[in-house]
């Protein structure tokens, strides 16, 4: 009894300083680097901290597009953990609200209520429309950064990242370097950044094979985004999510940091989709930043028609300005519409992906929320 009293009596003293402690080490501000030595595919990932201290008098803000339940409630512990009110760098998160049910409206109440509808903001859009979407980002030196909904892991720094390379004024967009995309997944490949790794009977998680992916039905096609290997089939989505996996269980992800990626390098408008009346789209539109200064130029009504071929083809070349990718802001876009039944179905990429979501909000809770978990659908 002595000995429960003195450690009882410790830990209430020492609390708020150990909770503070902890919020240093867990609040998002740690980060894999790259170093690389003798074998370039071997590199060595350092933690590195970052205090955002740079980034303290900048307008952040988050664009969400809501519409999925199930899958905002595994982006919303990411979401959370970098807010600045949390030691992060967001101001705000929008969800604009594309495609949802009452039930998913309902849910996002629940978030809105647990974090304050000045930081939870849902603001008006007439019609549904993408230039409607779009039209709510309206601070000239506010960086916003688009999120899908379907956005299932987000790197530590992502956020800040993408918020500084826009700052630096030097690219038009900044895309982060999405798992599961229609053009980074080939330079991925390119790299020799995919482990081989194969699938297994049962759908659990795929068994690595080596370091190099050999097997010809995982090759991926570049020079278009509705690719026949990652965009139009499932089983090519899953290979990469689980080579990403792979990396993430034995803290190796900093290889996927390929620098920056320039999608405008050989010109605009140069990936098709291979039909022939093509649609060209230079990058996908998973999570970008821009500020909100470079919209005012914008064609709205071209992107109300396409809002994909206008941000990353005409802007962009009206303006005479590149968009990249930058690749330590490493995430995972889960599923295309083409992929998502075979996911879904065929896999346990959703659990795990589920799972690693629910190990972030038992720390953002115990940090941030009084031990509160986020709301479940």
């Amino acid at each position: 009894k002595f000995w429960f009293s003195v450690l009882s009596c410790c830990l209430m003293r020492y609390f708020p300083l150990l909770l503070a402690l902890a919020r240093t080490v867990l609040a998002g501000a740690w980060a894999w680097r790259r170093r690389d030595g003798l074998d370039p595919l071997q590199p060595t990932c350092e933690r590195v901290y970052d205090d955002f201290a740079d980034l303290a008098g900048v307008r952040v803000v988050a664009v969400v597009f809501f519409g999925r339940q199930e899958y905002v409630e595994i982006l919303n512990p990411y979401l959370e953990r970098a807010l600045k009110k949390h030691g992060g760098v967001l101001d705000a998160v929008f969800f604009i609200l594309v495609k949802y049910n009452v039930e998913d409206a309902m849910y996002l109440s629940k978030l809105q209520r647990r974090n304050g509808a000045s930081v939870y903001m849902v603001p008006s859009v007439q019609g549904g429309s993408w230039d409607q979407a779009f039209g709510v980002c309206t601070e000239p030196d506010t960086v916003y950064i688009k999120l899908d909904d379907d956005i299932v892991y987000i790197s530590e720094t992502a956020f800040a990242e993408l918020a500084r390379e826009k700052l630096r004024r030097r690219f038009l967009y900044v895309s982060a370097n999405v798992i599961n995309h229609g053009i980074l997944s080939a330079v991925h490949s390119s790299l020799a950044q995919l482990r081989d790794v194969r699938p297994t009977t049962d759908g659990s998680a795929w068994q690595y094979h080596g370091e190099v992916m050999t097997e010809p039905k995982y090759r991926i096609e570049a020079h278009t985004f509705y690719s026949d290997c990652v965009w139009r089939r499932w089983d090519c989505a899953a290979f990469v999510h689980e080579a990403f996996l792979s990396r993430l269980e034995d803290n190796s992800s900093c290889l996927f940091d390929f620098g920056i990626f320039d999608f405008h390098a050989h010109g605009f408008g140069t990936r098709s989709d291979l039909r022939d009346n093509p649609r060209y789209i230079d990058f996908n539109l998973n999570m970008f930043s821009w500020l909100g200064s470079d919209f005012a130029d914008m064609d709205w009504e071209g992107l109300a028609q396409d809002d994909e071929h206008e941000i990353s083809v005409k802007h962009p070349q009206r303006r005479g300005q590149h968009a990249v990718a930058l690749g330590r802001a490493v995430v995972a876009h889960f599923a295309f519409s083409s992929q998502e039944k075979g996911l879904r179905d065929g896999t346990t990429l959703f659990e795990r992906y589920k799972q690693l979501s629910q190990d972030l909000a038992g720390r953002v809770a115990v940090l941030h929320y009084a031990g509160v978990l986020q709301p479940s659908p």
